[in-house]
């Protein structure tokens, strides 16, 4: 599935936590959430951002709060999970969105120690945390657990080392998730993109021009790059109780 605008209604009575709510496919999927029906709580390291996205949402008629979060500190995860569980009187969703991306282009030969512990810092224990405090939340039977991975470091490898290493983990996570918390009644899944128009994109395709990277090649990766809204559409159907069958790992273009 891709592309298109939610049903009116296909998240009414949801409760969504939007993890990287305040820009690219968390902000995309944060509008979406609203349009569909959904109550939002937007959470992300953006607090000016986060609230920007929260607004938005209000102004289609829901209810929406942010807060600000560092993905990566344990105490802070919690803290914004159980403010958002109270501001929303529950939650029955949670996307996780945030990543970052860097060392593009990079040879390993090149990457610092440094670089690799902050890009998994990010995109591999912060779903970890968000995870670990989210599942006291997701009760009911209808509960809904997502985190948004990447082709890269499942079905091909990446430009960015770390990147394509925490991409792949990540996805171990969620079928371990899956696996772990499927009897309880939370639904887990890995989304997996192709290359999105994201401000998280376009710095990484500088960065892999600055490093070398053939232009050409980054040019052919430019002419191509999806629509964060196709991947907010995906993330809005698997947060509604209509995907209660649907299993496992999603891949989009």
């Amino acid at each position: 599935m891709t592309g298109g605008t939610p049903a009116a209604g296909l998240l009414a009575d949801r409760r969504v936590v939007v993890v990287g709510g305040a820009s690219g496919i968390g902000l995309a999927t944060v509008r979406a959430a609203a349009a569909a029906g959904a109550a939002v709580a937007v959470l992300d390291a953006d607090a000016g951002g986060a609230a920007g996205a929260a607004e938005q949402a209000r102004a289609v008629g829901v209810r929406a709060c942010a807060h600000a979060v560092d993905v990566t500190v344990e105490a802070q995860v919690a803290e914004a999970l159980d403010a958002a569980a109270v501001d929303l009187g529950g939650v029955d969703a949670v996307l996780h969105v945030a990543g970052i991306m860097r060392g593009q282009g990079t040879d390993v030969a090149d990457l610092s120690e440094q670089l690799w512990h902050q890009v998994i810092a990010v995109n591999l224990t912060g779903p970890f945390l968000v995870a670990k405090h989210a599942v006291r939340h997701l009760t009911g039977g209808d509960g809904v657990l997502v985190l948004v991975g990447s082709k890269a470091g499942v079905l091909a490898g990446s430009g960015s080392v770390p990147y394509g290493a925490s991409k792949g983990g990540l996805h171990g996570l969620a079928l371990t998730l899956a696996r772990q918390l499927g009897p309880r009644g939370i639904r887990v899944h890995t989304l997996c993109p192709g290359d999105i128009d994201t401000p998280l994109m376009r710095r990484s395709l500088d960065e892999a021009r600055a490093n070398g990277t053939d232009g050409g090649q980054v040019a052919r990766i430019e002419a191509a790059l999806g629509h964060p809204e196709d991947v907010a559409s995906v993330l809005t159907l698997l947060a509604a109780p209509v995907s209660a069958g649907i299993a496992g790992t999603v891949y989009t273009g």
